[in-house]
């Protein structure tokens, strides 16, 4: 089994799961076009194929049809997802997982969508992806004061097999960091693309796919929109990601002299970020390109620092300086307010021993001498 890569009629990347003879897997195929139909990005549908491969090469293995398979089968799954040796003659002794408990997570998840899609369009009996499902109270008692009436009494879905994720906290940058990394750059282009992460939180494909019009200069906003997939690849991400982001007039003039040093007449795209070197100078910037600039920017500084590492402390600061989640969720473009409240409504080690300082005295004991002369 292998994921291919093709590149369709009107220019788009896609992929499809071969078998070992090199065909394509019919089920999967279509299963990855009704996605495709459904507006999934690319990424995303590459993510799924790789799930998928990784699900049938386990039922090669285990010697199961696709179209007979139960939850036993898909425990079996989960279990050789953390140690693909178990079906194998000699056993390898595994002191850490293959894959992490969040990807394991994911790749049942596709397969249980995979199975969601055999029953509703291919008409398969086996009706896996329902008995998958649990229902279960939405944590809304957990962050009362802005969720009460909006998520009281709703009940979501959850899978019975899932692994339990340790929270991770998130990668931040400080500030000095930043400015260490904006003083480190060459040229206005990537200095510009700091400081828009920097300052709006969007996700890197978002500040790739940015067309100029998209520049409200005097009402200093930005539109983010969906215009599917671009020449250079980018994409926004979900349903959510199209919305209008504030911004400051530093940024606006930052993006004036950009565009008067590098969009000159000789330039024939709306792209904003712009390859400045080589033979493909002048055509939109891409994801490679951006890693070789962290790459460069983490040679330079020795700080290890990614484009979603910005886009974290971002919004980090808009919630330390007060934001209702509510607002983070609109300007993160989170699909729903539950995002935005796991991944940022977490007080840092600091503010934790900030307010541990504020209730001391009221946790202070009397000594054991105090108590022995009474």
């Amino acid at each position: 089994m292998k994921v291919v890569e093709l590149k369709t009629v009107d220019g788009r990347i896609r992929y499809y799961l071969a078998d070992d003879a090199g065909a394509p897997v019919p089920p999967v195929l279509k299963y990855l076009k009704f996605k495709d139909n459904a507006g999934y990005a690319r990424n995303t549908l590459r993510m799924h194929c790789i799930h998928l491969k990784h699900f049938f090469t386990y039922l090669g293995e285990a010697g199961k049809d696709y179209e007979q398979v139960n939850i036993d089968d898909l425990a079996g799954f989960l279990a050789w997802l953390k140690n693909p040796d178990m079906l194998k003659k000699v056993v390898t002794l595994r002191f850490k997982p293959e894959h992490q408990p969040q990807t394991i997570n994911a790749m049942i998840d596709t397969a249980v969508m995979f199975y969601d899609y055999l029953l509703r369009h291919e008409g398969m009996e086996n009706q896996l992806s329902e008995k998958m499902v649990k229902f279960v109270r939405a944590p809304g008692r957990n962050y009362r004061s802005f969720l009460h009436g909006i998520a009281e009494n709703r009940m979501i879905k959850s899978h019975i097999l899932k692994l339990p994720v340790p929270r991770m906290q998130i990668r931040t940058i400080s500030k000095e960091d930043a400015v260490r990394l904006l003083d480190s750059c060459t040229n206005l282009r990537d200095y510009l693309l700091l400081y828009l992460l920097f300052e709006t939180g969007m996700r890197i494909g978002e500040a790739l796919s940015l067309w100029l019009e998209d520049f409200d200069m005097a009402g200093l906003a930005i539109t983010l929109c969906d215009r599917g997939e671009m020449e250079n690849l980018a994409e926004i991400k979900t349903v959510s990601s199209p919305r209008r982001l504030d911004c400051t007039q530093e940024l606006m003039d930052l993006l004036t002299g950009y565009i008067c040093e590098h969009h000159t007449a000789e330039i024939h795209t709306n792209h904003v970020f712009l390859k400045l070197k080589g033979g493909m100078a002048g055509k939109a910037m891409d994801y490679g390109d951006v890693d070789n600039l962290f790459r460069t920017l983490r040679k330079k500084t020795g700080i290890r620092v990614t484009p979603h590492m910005f886009r974290h402390t971002s919004l980090s600061l808009l919630y330390s300086a007060g934001w209702e989640p509510e607002m983070l969720k609109q300007r993160a473009g989170h699909k729903n307010i539950y995002t935005a409240l796991d991944t940022y409504v977490h007080p840092s080690e600091e503010e934790v021993a900030e307010a541990f300082r504020k209730v001391s005295e009221s946790l202070k004991m009397p000594s054991m001498g105090r108590e022995a002369g009474q």
